[in-house]
């Protein structure tokens, strides 16, 4: 008897963490040779944050959904780049809450195996909170942003 059934590898994924501003960063640079090299797939990561409406289930509801829409353009600008200047295709992922956390969440399901962030990010304290870093599953790697 034999099996038939197919097993799917799933590569293990670099993971970016991106503003909406940083399509041009030396972080992507960094993530995507070091992508090409060991043949890994690419992340976009983006989180929202979003304060909490009581009674307001219908605001926040609509709130979220512009931001994921935001969230959305700014990660397909970046995937843009990222095709045209390193002929990859990043998967997209746009979570709630705190970056770490969500990342956490993350990384077992995806086959995380770096996170990747840039100095120059927009919320990097975020990224630097020690406590919740110790905890974290998968390391994280804080590229200089040499735009500056």
């Amino acid at each position: 008897m034999t099996d038939n059934t197919e097993t799917t590898e799933i590569f293990p994924l670099f993971m970016i963490c991106v503003d909406a501003d940083q399509h041009d960063s030396a972080v992507f640079h960094y993530a995507c040779t070091r992508a090409i090299k060991e043949k890994t797939r690419i992340g976009l990561f983006k989180t929202m944050e979003i304060e909490e409406f009581q009674n307001w289930a219908s605001v926040e509801d609509k709130m979220k959904q512009e931001l994921r829409e935001q969230g959305e353009r700014d990660l397909w600008q970046i995937a843009g780049h990222i095709r045209e200047t390193y002929n990859l295709i990043p998967e997209f992922y746009i979570e709630e809450g705190n970056p770490i956390e969500a990342l956490g969440q993350l990384s077992e399901e995806v086959n995380l195996s770096e996170v990747i962030v840039s100095t120059g990010k927009d919320d990097l304290s975020e990224y630097l909170d020690m406590k919740r870093l110790k905890k974290a599953a998968v390391p994280f790697i804080f590229i200089p942003d040499l735009q500056d």
